[in-house]
């Protein structure tokens, strides 16, 4: 067991993904002038999370062809991914306000906490394909349908988040005069670009492998064929970032080492729990998922979002700083999630399937 571990932890660190982000904040700490342009990140994003929800939908509609019952344990996740969207927003903004941060920065940073980091998601659903393609035929280690559960732990936690810390501003008489606008918040929410994509492309898949199976077969092989490879130069561009993003912790001030911890230990007890959550189906309903569905969602639970979270707490928490939450996330949990979590989640995953 200890050489399985061993070989699954290097084969983690040395992955394409994991060294191109490496790569990503080497360039710019040697402060080389290689540059990713933002139209092409854009590009790389997009394409991303259009064959996330592609493929999602379509092995959604295979896997109920072949066990209809998946319909129920499916409707169990969301709902769990609701139930914890809430809680780890509620809870972040709560160990935050005591590890020293400002009200507004605590819960605004808590949202951020609770929503889903959609890069996370990627790195893990092209780990648990890979895994996947190379079981043993008849071999369940990920349904591919996980990525459906994205909106259900990011909106409930963004709106959590807001609303708690508004209510929290009020008791403090700060922000007086500030009018939240629910309308404009969920359609941050719902309606940003990662969201949107990936549900409008889940929706895409279901229909698509329903009623034109072949045709659809057909797109998959591009998105399918090129999706590590995107993934791995979107990775470039977000270590780039995240080692723009390092010099701006400076503002977070004498409470650094306790941000620091929340932010490195906090995201692996949310994506612990994921794992957990999804093993305690598996054990009631056997067969059903397999150790990747619960990896897949622990990258749900254990990331951290900066793409929908800022969008929404800029509009309804303007008090918070943005230099405290984007560093959290970007410099801090991002790269500890992407070097280290990941395979942590995996190891957990495996070890519980018993593989």
């Amino acid at each position: 067991m200890g050489v399985g571990i061993g070989e699954t932890i290097l084969a983690g660190m040395f992955a394409p993904v994991i060294l191109f982000f490496l790569l990503g904040i080497l360039t710019v700490l040697v402060k080389s002038d290689l540059e990713i342009p933002p139209a092409m990140g854009k590009a790389l994003a997009i394409f991303l999370m259009v064959a996330i929800g592609l493929s999602g939908g379509a092995k959604a509609i295979k896997a109920l062809e072949i066990a209809p019952a998946l319909l129920g344990v499916i409707v169990i996740v969301a709902v769990l991914a609701i139930i914890c969207g809430a809680f780890f927003a509620f809870s972040t903004g709560n160990i935050l306000k005591r590890a020293g941060l400002k009200t507004a920065d605590a819960w605004a940073t808590g949202g951020h906490y609770g929503a889903v980091s959609s890069v996370t998601l990627a790195v893990g659903v092209g780990i648990a394909s890979a895994a996947q393609e190379a079981a043993p035929s008849g071999t369940l280690i990920f349904g591919g349908w996980m990525p459906v559960i994205y909106p259900f732990m990011d909106s409930p936690s963004l709106v959590t988040a807001i609303i708690l810390g508004r209510m929290a501003l009020a008791r403090e008489a700060v922000g007086e005069g500030i009018k939240i606008d629910i309308k404009k918040i969920l359609h941050h929410s719902i309606f940003g670009m990662a969201v949107w994509l990936l549900v409008c492309s889940l929706f895409i898949g279901i229909v698509s492998q329903t009623f034109s199976p072949r045709e659809m077969g057909r797109t998959m092989l591009l998105f399918d064929g090129m999706f590590r490879g995107v993934l791995a130069l979107f990775m470039l561009d977000m270590g780039m970032a995240a080692g723009r993003n390092i010099g701006a912790l400076k503002e977070i001030g004498a409470n650094l080492w306790k941000i620091i911890l929340v932010a490195f230990g906090l995201p692996q007890i949310w994506a612990l729990v994921g794992i957990l959550g999804v093993f305690g189906i598996h054990s009631l309903m056997p067969g059903m998922v397999g150790w990747g569905d619960a990896f897949v969602f622990a990258t749900i639970a254990g990331g951290c979002s900066y793409i929908t979270a800022p969008a929404a707490m800029r509009i309804a928490i303007p008090e918070a700083n943005p230099s405290v939450y984007l560093p959290m996330a970007l410099a801090l949990t991002f790269p500890f999630n992407i070097i280290i979590g990941v395979q942590l989640w995996r190891i957990i995953s495996m070890a519980l399937w018993g593989v």
